[in-house]
């Protein structure tokens, strides 16, 4: 065994008309928004109160 995976066989006439047909939307910019917008609801607050330094105290 050489560690290669095998080739990917090439994809049929109605496999590629069905990924372009995912792929060209009209509303593809919106959900893009739509994205981009849950991802930075799920990005952490960063706490003021806290100090980052804080464990380095015993230290200095």
């Amino acid at each position: 065994m050489d560690g290669c995976t095998p080739s990917l066989t090439s994809l049929r006439e109605g496999d590629t008309k069905a990924l372009a047909a995912l792929f060209d939307r009209e509303d593809s910019d919106e959900i893009e928004t739509d994205i981009s917008k849950y991802l930075l609801l799920l990005w952490p607050e960063p706490c003021w109160e806290d100090n980052p330094f804080d464990f380095l105290r015993e230290y200095l």
